[in-house]
């Protein structure tokens, strides 16, 4: 094992430890828990941080080195398959010649089956090997840095969010186990360990979405959440069983590079019968078509095999990454704390569908891939026309992440591999810095109502402006990190609509186009009604709901949230000016930083775009350089719009602007039943309600009256038959049988009772019983032998 690898497995390991100590301890170490999951995870930031530094600074000075797709079957059981120093090839481009850095290591750690199954690239081997791997690549080290260093910043500023919450050690120790179940999936190797991180993830998500179980709305989120994402677990159960029976192995690396050419292209042929489309495999590094070991014949797929097991694997990220359908479990998972939704929507539960996608990128075909887009574009629309009517700026963020999720799935599904997960990244830093700047908020007022507040910039100058940040990067204003990475994913759909003549598909460009600008309306509309302008309060006769629960107590409904509004402390505030700093600059493009900053940075970029498009595609320069062209311009225009209708009904009256802003109410009303269509969340939950929950409840019912009044009649009555038969059996063996052996037994003992009389204890009576059997002896004796 390569000391680079070793050094993400302690990454991984560290936050298991804590969360051991943490469980046993428990009673013992109350609120010391936090300190031993901050500084687990902040241990683990750290290891990142050196790995991440070797990768991207330190090794990019050497020579690359790429680990062989079909190393680790060769390796003995046990042994640790290093990474290897890539060949010189002077006849290839360098990115296929030396390819990305991979650091491995693994342990076969259950071997079974015979020489059964071909694996792929001509190795025969065991029908069942499951390692313990790892796999670090550029991926990893980029994800591995992010989700640690957010979630170090939000341990910290969780220590004050939930200082005086009575669960507080318990909330950490689900912490530990929450980072140590994101950072497995990410090293993962293969699918089996992917799988079991993947539920996992789900299972930490279910306890903290719940952790305030007492009141019955947290319990049903939790419930919820579970139980859609088990939906499209389903579906990958599928995939997975489809890759092992097609592939025969589980090894993601050695399944991504047999499935496509040099150029990234899958190779799809006839077969032999000419019935069916099959994808014929090759060795990516070399080009050669994989074949048969025993036949010679060259190894094939059928293309609906890889197809369906695509579907199947992408059902499993949509319910992780709330796609639709099954996005309707992820707004009411802010019954957890806060924090647990900025941990779950910045850097775990929801990145690692979108992570998985990316992971597993070469194995889509063009049909699954275009269904990957249409239901991104068709998520961020939907959620977006959502967001912008809640009135709660937590929902609001909701919603807003379920379509900034629909972005990045759009943006893989057009081909753009490294447009996609660039918003991963930025998306991940500004909207952990908007949910720890909705903590603050509720720590300060106590409602998550944005009509009754305002004006809370003067009070609580750091949240606001840290989330003016946050707020101006997920809108997408130049210099801002979600300006660089949406404009790329803009630029990768506008490439696959027009650039590659797709324009039957043009609403994979108008949606996410809307969605844009809808997303610049809701957010400047989230910071005006909350920051901008004078404070409103309630209503003096109101008694709105409760709408804090979740922080342990309820909302004040009544007088001015913002009379007794405040800063938070510094603990909670450091976190959020840490986080508005790469929500800034984390997008730049390089060129127009300082020469040695770009120096820096050149290496690192090289190095993430060496698993992206050329993967799928040979990209046209001219045309993506003209698509991204396009793409800023539409982006900018987009932005206008979404910013100026926040402005024009949000913003306070600016001088020399605009005298009077308009009535955002009005405007509600004259959409009529639209924007009480969009207020009721499209009625998902309602249609759910009809065609599924009240269904299944109705199905549950008649089961159970079948079980009460058929099988549980059958059973019941068989045991009234049982027990009348048994009262019959008790009857007779005590009438019969018992009178007959108490009968046998009473005369038997009378007997026994008069030969004891003629035990008298006397010769003389002995004398005579013996004459007179004599006498009896011989008088019968003669009577039988007389002639």
């Amino acid at each position: 094992m390569s000391w680079q690898a070793g050094l993400y497995v302690a990454a991984v390991l560290i936050p298991l430890a804590a969360f051991t100590i943490e469980l046993i301890g428990i009673r013992l170490l109350g609120r010391l828990n936090a300190y031993l999951a901050t500084g687990a995870i902040g241990l683990s930031f750290l290891l990142s941080a050196v790995g991440f530094i070797d990768y991207f600074f330190v090794e990019a000075e050497g020579v690359l080195a790429s680990h062989h797709p079909h190393a680790s079957a060769h390796a003995e059981p046990g042994a640790a398959a290093e990474a290897t120093p890539a060949e010189d090839s002077h006849d290839e481009p360098a990115e296929h010649a030396k390819g990305p850095l991979v650091w491995r290591a693994s342990y076969d750690w259950v071997i079974g089956g015979s020489q059964a199954v071909p694996v792929v690239g001509q190795i025969a081997g065991p029908s069942l090997v499951i390692p313990l791997a790892v796999h670090i690549d550029n991926l990893t080290v980029i994800m591995f840095l992010m989700v640690t260093f957010i979630a170090t910043l939000i341990h910290i500023y969780s220590m004050g969010y939930m200082h005086d919450d009575p669960g507080y050690p318990r909330f950490f120790t689900y912490l530990s186990l929450f980072c140590f179940s994101m950072l497995g999936l990410v090293a993962s190797a293969n699918i089996f360990m992917i799988f079991m991180f993947w539920e996992l993830v789900g299972v930490c998500s279910y306890l903290l979405v719940g952790f305030w179980y007492e009141e019955k709305k947290n319990s049903n989120a939790a419930n919820k959440a579970f139980i859609v994402n088990r939906v499209g677990d389903v579906g990958m159960l599928i995939g997975l069983g489809l890759i092992w029976t097609s592939f025969g192995t589980f090894d993601i690396n050695t399944i991504n590079h047999s499935l496509r050419d040099k150029t990234g292209r899958l190779n799809v042929e006839a077969s032999a019968a000419g019935d069916t489309a099959v994808v014929v495999l090759h060795n990516q590094e070399t080009g050669q078509v994989l074949k048969s070991e025993g036949t010679g014949k060259p190894l094939q797929i059928p293309f609906w095999a890889l197809t369906l097991a695509g579907l199947g694997i992408f059902a499993g990220c949509a319910g992780k990454s709330a796609q639709f359908p099954l996005h309707v479990w992820l707004p009411d998972a802010m019954a957890g704390p806060t924090p647990v939704s900025a941990l779950i929507h910045a850097a775990t539960m929801v990145a690692a569908g979108v992570y998985l996608v990316g992971r597993f990128f070469p194995l889509f075909t063009p049909d699954v891939q275009l269904y990957i887009a249409y239901t991104g574009a068709v998520t961020l629309f939907i959620a977006a026309t959502i967001a912008a009517v809640q009135t709660d700026y937590k929902k609001v963020l909701a919603y807003s992440t379920v379509s900034q999720l629909g972005f990045m799935m759009l943006g893989l599904g057009v081909g753009g591999w490294s447009a996609g997960l660039f918003h991963l990244l930025t998306h991940a830093f500004f909207k952990a810095l908007l949910f720890l700047g909705a903590g603050s908020i509720y720590h300060a007022v106590h409602t998550y109502e944005m009509p009754v507040l305002g004006g809370l910039r003067k009070k609580m100058p750091i949240t606001a402006y840290t989330m003016l940040a946050a707020t101006l990067a997920i809108s997408g204003v130049p210099l801002f990190s979600g300006f660089y990475s949406k404009d790329a994913i803009l630029a990768s759909s506008i490439y696959f609509v027009f650039g590659e003549h797709n324009t039957q598909h043009i609403l994979l460009f108008v949606l996410p186009a809307i969605g844009a600008a809808i997303t610049a309306f809701y957010m400047f509309r989230m910071w005006f009604l909350v920051f901008a302008g004078e404070p409103r309060g309630y209503p003096a006769a109101a008694h709105g709901h409760d709408h804090g629960g979740a922080h342990g107590h309820g909302d004040h409904h009544h007088g001015n949230p913002y009379d007794h509004a405040h800063e938070s402390p510094p603990i909670m505030t450091w976190p959020l000016m840490i986080l508005a700093v790469p929500t800034i600059i984390i997008g730049y493009p390089f060129t127009i930083l300082p020469v040695s900053t770009s120096d820096i940075a050149k290496p690192v970029v090289e190095r993430m775009l060496e698993y992206g498009e050329p993967v799928v595609r040979q990209v046209h320069v001219e045309s993506l350089h003209q698509s991204h062209l396009l793409a800023m311009g539409a982006s900018v225009l987009i932005l206008a719009v979404g910013v100026g209708l926040g402005i024009l009904f949000y913003a306070p009256p600016l001088p020399y602007v605009f005298r009077k802003r308009q009535d955002a109410r009005l405007a509600a009303e004259r959409l009529g039943g639209l924007y009480g269509f969009f207020v009721n969340k499209w009625y998902f939950d309602e249609l759910y309600d009809v065609a599924l929950v009240k269904p299944t409840l109705a199905l549950a019912r008649l089961c159970s009256e079948f079980d009460r009044r058929v099988i549980d009649a059958a059973v019941n009555g068989v045991a009234k038959v049982t027990l009348l038969l048994s009262k019959a059996e008790g009857i007779f063996d005590r009438v019969a049988v018992d009178s007959l052996v108490n009968l046998t037994a009473r005369t038997v003992y009378s007997v026994g009772d008069w030969s004891r009389g003629l035990q008298t204890g006397r010769i003389r009576n002995y004398l005579m019983f013996l004459a007179v059997a004599l006498v009896g002896l011989f008088v019968g004796v003669f009577s039988w032998v007389r002639p």
